[in-house]
């Protein structure tokens, strides 16, 4: 890869996240609300279909995409220095997620104020996962921590990122034993004793396939920039939408990781048409580096506010279908207000900690 394809900026990418983004408050607004979202037809489809999540979509497209951006600019394993490159990693990740943590330091306050023990959840080194960020994604498998934001994404990024330098190694030395490797191990998930359907999405094995997708994404980027392309993915990902496929183990995971990537090269081959749009185009890049922070607030938030939403209008209303399209779109404005504020509060902590500490 050139030095240009180095520095340039790929704007579909952004619309990857940015679509990415929306998906997964949508898949959990339509998880806390059910019926009364879900009976509204046109927002469904931004849901659940009947063959997959858009929660998985959404995972898909973001590993993908990771792996896709990594590879771009370290290559084959180039990671330089190894402190320098988990360093920059951390710095990607901890601050907004640590800054959101302090809430689990106020409710041991909390604790220790009201019945004298601040160790709400049990023993207190569990807190180191919550400092890690692994609490979330071990939470996923009924492991009981201080969990309070970052779903399980949190872990499975940080995991994929230490593993980089070795999978970027190996993927430059020889790229289809490694991928046959990682899709077996994905296959096996699927036929091994009580692996359950939902929890696959989140097995090793799968993120580090859907990761390493990505390195081969990057090196395929030309050819996969042409109409076969184009209009076969958009095909597949409105087929698998609305065509309903028999009923097996395989489904939701598989067809919506399908699905995902069928829409990260629709998106890669359509995007153009968005960045014509001088509208579209900066909101897109206006909200594109706040993603990360909506991933981090926007369960917390959906939760918080349905607190209210019922106190407030469950007794007078109910919960129609449009009322909750409605409570939709105060939530997502709600949600970009937190994630622009804790995103701006994260970037100056850092420059305060780069200016006394690293300069």
């Amino acid at each position: 890869m050139g030095q240009t394809a180095m520095i340039s900026r790929i704007r579909e990418f952004d619309i990857v996240r940015v679509l990415a983004m929306f998906w997964v408050v949508t898949y959990h607004f339509g998880c806390e609300y059910g019926t009364g979202f879900l009976n509204v037809p046109i927002v469904n489809f931004f849901c659940i279909t009947p063959n997959f999540d858009f929660g998985n979509v959404a995972v898909t497209m973001f590993l993908v995409l990771s792996g896709a951006l990594l590879y771009r600019k370290y290559g084959n394993g180039n990671v330089g220095s190894l402190p320098c490159f988990y360093l920059k990693r951390a710095k990607a990740i901890y601050p907004a997620f640590w800054i959101l943590n302090l809430y689990v330091l106020l409710t041991m306050v909390r604790h220790w104020m009201s019945d004298g023990n601040p160790f709400f959840a049990g023993n207190p080194l569990k807190l180191l996962l919550t400092v890690t960020g692994f609490d979330g994604y071990l939470n996923l498998f009924g492991y009981k921590s201080y969990y309070f934001c970052g779903e399980w994404f949190v872990g499975a990024i940080v995991l994929l990122y230490l593993l980089f330098p070795f999978l970027s190694w190996a993927y430059g030395k020889c790229r289809v034993v490694l991928l046959v490797i990682l899709g077996i191990g994905y296959g096996l998930q699927f036929v091994w004793p009580n692996s359950g359907e939902w929890i696959i999405s989140a097995f090793p094995a799968t993120l580090l396939l859907k990761f390493v997708l990505g390195f081969l994404l990057m090196d395929l980027l030309p050819k996969l920039r042409c109409a076969a392309v184009k209009w076969g993915a958009l095909a597949v990902f409105v087929a698998l939408c609305l065509l309903v496929i028999p009923n097996g183990f395989y489904k939701n995971d598989l067809l919506g990781s399908v699905a995902g990537i069928a829409a990260f090269l629709a998106v890669l081959n359509f995007g153009g048409v968005v960045r014509e749009s001088s509208f579209v185009g900066t909101a897109i890049q206006k909200l594109a580096p706040v993603t990360y922070c909506v991933f981090l607030v926007q369960h917390i938030c959906i939760n918080w506010l349905q607190i209210a939403f019922v106190k407030v209008l469950g007794p007078v209303t109910g919960f129609t279908p449009w009322l909750c399209l409605g409570l939709l779109a105060v939530s997502f404005a709600v949600i970009l207000v937190v994630a622009f504020l804790l995103n701006f509060v994260s970037g100056k902590a850092v420059k305060i900690v780069e200016s006394k500490f690293l300069s």
